[in-house]
């Protein structure tokens, strides 16, 4: 028995990398899935993962800056589940620049994805679970939301935007339900770049991913505002 069995998530940008993880977590707690991420291939891959750990799981193309597209997630979830529980605003991006040298496009692009993504799909899910008079909302954030670094501003803006996010839906949802908080991971590894070209100390997807998880898995009176989570020897005070 999990401790969310017949509950219903639905993980953004899930494909692979922490989100895969996440997502892989939640249904080894009994939680049925709703994938969500614009690389199909891939998807159908992690989904046919997670239907072997015995749970039930949708893939739905979504790509989180098209409006449209996350409606669409979001009925589909309705659609086949009639409830959703969890929703875990993974789906990012990355791109680093100096400030004078950042293009207008690059700024967009990662706000659209990282920042106005994650507003889309909490209000889309705030309303199925306002009517359910619960739900749970986690969003990934980084240690870029609290240290910045250098030739990252978009980056930073984003997450330290979607720590707002997390206090006042947090705060607007807390009279019907719904919690509301954000996980902070630091350097973490990803397909594609082996260890030894890591630039600091990182810790694996699924040790972040289990800190998402222990979130989701609180009581429902019971919220992890924010969680920070960093390999103990990654510069983080002090850092810049």
């Amino acid at each position: 028995m999990g401790v969310l069995d017949g509950k219903v998530a639905m993980v953004t940008g899930s494909a692979k990398g922490i989100g895969k993880a996440i997502a892989i977590g939640l249904a080894q707690q009994g939680a049925n899935l709703v994938l969500a991420d614009k690389d199909v291939p891939v998807m159908k891959i992690t989904e046919k993962m997670i239907a072997d750990l015995g749970v039930q799981v949708e893939a739905v193309p979504t790509d989180v800056t098209e409006e449209k597209q996350i409606e669409a997630a979001f009925a589909k979830t309705m659609e086949r589940f009639g409830r959703l529980d969890i929703l875990v605003n993974n789906a990012g991006l990355f791109y680093s620049a100096p400030i004078e040298e950042m293009t207008t496009e690059g700024w967009d692009k990662l706000i659209a994805t990282s920042l106005r993504g994650a507003f889309l799909c909490t209000r889309a899910a705030f309303r199925i679970m306002k009517k359910q008079g619960e739900g749970r909302i986690i969003n990934i954030g980084s240690i870029s939301a609290q240290r910045v670094r250098l030739n990252n501003a978009a980056y930073s803006t984003a997450k330290f935007g979607l720590v707002g996010l997390t206090h006042t839906t947090a705060l607007e949802g807390r009279k019907f339900g719904i919690t509301c908080g954000c996980l902070h991971p630091g350097e973490t590894l990803f397909e594609g770049r082996p260890s030894g070209m890591q630039k600091e100390p990182a810790m694996s997807r699924e040790e972040v991913a289990a800190a998402a998880v222990f979130m989701a898995c609180q009581p429902p009176h019971v919220n992890v505002l924010e969680l920070t989570l960093l390999h103990r020897e990654q510069l983080y005070l002090g850092r810049g």
